[in-house]
């Protein structure tokens, strides 16, 4: 198995919950996020981590810790930072101030991924976000000026209230602001979230396909590449640590609900705080046996147009074949690739190859 070349971090505070967020979170309260940062450091000390390619610090909000802390975070991080070619921070547009900016670019971050989710300042209220498209402009604005140019916004189809008019328009004003990464998502209502006790409903299978085709052919036509099934980049700047996920490699993944792949064993940390805190921090473990493997391979692989190397699935030719007749995959040098159809149907051709 390959060495280890990636970490990612999850910061779980946010300064106000979003109604469709899901993810492991916190409201931030500064005694909680001195805390964290201590049981942090310490999680990362207990894994022999050098030499690494990439980091990403997700959350909740990584920006939503103050000055001091958010400084002490780049701090702890520092030491791993030896040699890493891309080093991306999450960040919601009204908590990425000028003095943040400063100390992520000091620290060497050179890539930063913006939550918008949507343009329309109307939608965003309704959805409970905290910042409007100026605030966007603004911070992006503020992160070239300081050097870092890498940006990735994130967008999410079928919000409440949306409509293919109002997306045409997001779509139109992430373009003005001549960012490298865009990744789409279609709205997930799950239990628990502030949007599912409104009663709202995710949108339907064709409307959903609707908004991806115009994703699809909007920024296809403005010089992006589909390289994965919700992500879009100019050519060059792919995120290189979410590949390491698709590729079915290996990475440390450290914080409170964090996954990560070492050697065989698949472990999920706890979203526990208080288990956390105490250094209680992997909550289960998986030991992937070779079908696992060859599971993920097929799973993961397929959502790229890296591709899938044909002799994964070398006893199932027939099924290949249906599937290249369809117009699902396509064949290249032993390489498997999903068409724009094929990942829009993956599922399917993942239970077929499986």
């Amino acid at each position: 198995m390959n060495k280890v070349n990636s970490l990612y971090i999850h910061i779980p505070f946010c300064n106000k919950i979003c109604d469709y967020c899901d993810f492991t979170k916190l409201q931030y309260f500064r005694n909680f996020a001195i805390s964290y940062l201590e049981a942090l450091k310490d999680e990362l000390k207990s894994y022999p981590i050098k030499d690494l390619k990439t980091i990403y610090v997700g959350g909740g909000t990584p920006t939503a810790l103050e000055d001091d802390l958010f400084e002490e975070l780049l701090e702890i991080i520092d030491t791993y930072t030896d040699g890493v070619q891309e080093y991306t921070f999450e960040a919601n547009p009204e908590s990425l101030s000028l003095s943040k900016i400063k100390m992520l670019k000091a620290h060497s971050v050179n890539r930063v991924s913006l939550g918008v989710q949507t343009t329309n300042d109307k939608i965003l209220k309704t959805v409970n976000r905290d910042h409007s498209f100026s605030e966007v402009q603004e911070a992006i604005k503020n992160l070239r000026e300081a050097g870092i140019d890498n940006i990735n916004v994130d967008l999410i189809l079928g919000l409440p209230h949306t409509s293919e008019k109002i997306l045409k328009k997001d779509l139109k004003n992430i373009l003005s602001l001549d960012v490298k990464h865009i990744s789409c998502y279609g709205l997930t209502v799950n239990p628990h979230t502030v949007l599912f006790t409104k009663g709202f409903k995710e949108p339907e299978g064709d409307i959903l396909r609707k908004y991806y085709d115009i994703v699809e052919e909007t920024l296809t036509k403005n010089g992006f590449v589909h390289y994965e099934v919700s992500n879009w980049a100019e050519p060059g700047y792919q995120s290189e640590h979410n590949l390491t996920y698709w590729r079915n490699e290996q990475y440390y993944g450290c914080g409170l609900g964090a996954s990560g792949y070492i050697k065989d064993i698949r472990y999920k940390n706890t979203i526990n705080l208080s288990q956390y805190l105490t250094r209680v921090f992997v909550s289960e473990k998986e030991e992937v046996s070779e079908r696992d493997k060859l599971t993920y391979q097929i799973m993961l692989n397929l959502r790229t147009i890296e591709g899938l190397n044909m002799s994964f699935v070398k006893n199932k030719r027939n099924v290949v074949g249906e599937l290249i007749k369809e117009k699902l995959l396509i064949l290249k040098d032993d390489i498997l690739i999903p068409t724009y159809e094929g990942m829009m149907v993956l599922d399917q051709i993942i239970l077929k190859l499986m």
